[in-house]
């Protein structure tokens, strides 16, 4: 099988920390985020998006005023965002009754697609995991793969959604369950250690297991 940069990119987040789909995802809407406050600020196509999805979700608005120090575009973005919203709100609203006209705005208001860079983020999450499924009876990767954090559970759950052999199926959740048990017995020996009969005993592996466990259950957070 011919490995392409996807595979060497997926071997690489591995060895790094938390869950390697959520790495490669991240890094790749960062680049998304980098590229379109430097380049497409003023893109119309970009621009019309921005528009419909009513601006990003609020994890990635607040990307920009903490990651970015391109003031103008953040304000050259958000003015045409609430300029349109403005056009909306002073057209006339149909209706005599209050809650039918505050329907209606409502209805004007409401985002007619996902936020853009949310789009990118999914569409990257989808090629990274079918990236895992198509490799994972690979020697090297399935080495690195069970050497690695483990995939957290929410893109465990879409790369369920996802798989269609059931040798890749039997690959994933034996990965899966091992993963999840080695960090599930560290955080018993982490919480055993904390008991003040065992205070005396060093803290090992499981010394951090605390910090991991929560980007395994729920994803981790984006990646400067």
């Amino acid at each position: 099988m011919k490995k392409d940069m996807r595979y060497f990119d997926l071997l690489q987040a591995c060895t790094e920390p938390g869950c390697p789909v959520c790495r490669l995802s991240l890094k790749a809407t960062r680049r998304y985020m980098d590229n379109l406050m430097y380049e497409h600020v003023n893109d119309p196509g970009v621009r019309k998006n921005l528009r419909e999805a009513r601006g990003f979700c609020n994890e990635h608005a607040w990307w920009l005023s903490e990651d970015y120090i391109d003031a103008l575009g953040i304000a050259i973005i958000h003015q045409d965002i609430i300029g349109n919203v403005l056009k909306i709100i002073n057209a006339p609203l149909p209706g005599r009754k209050a809650n039918q006209k505050a329907q209606n705005l409502l209805e004007r208001l409401h985002p007619s697609i996902e936020c853009p860079a949310c789009t990118f983020h999914h569409t990257m999450e989808d090629i990274v995991i079918h990236t895992l499924l198509e490799y994972i009876s690979d020697k090297e990767m399935s080495k690195a793969l069970s050497n690695s954090a483990g995939l957290c559970l929410p893109h465990f759950s879409r790369a369920l959604e996802l798989v269609q052999e059931n040798n890749t199926l039997k690959r994933l959740v034996n990965l899966e369950r091992s993963i999840l048990s080695k960090l599930h017995n560290e955080l018993g020996e982490f919480i055993r250690k904390n008991d003040y009969r065992f205070i005396d005993e060093s803290l090992g592996k499981e010394s951090d297991s605390w910090l991991r466990a929560p980007g395994i259950v729920s994803g981790e957070r984006r990646i400067k």
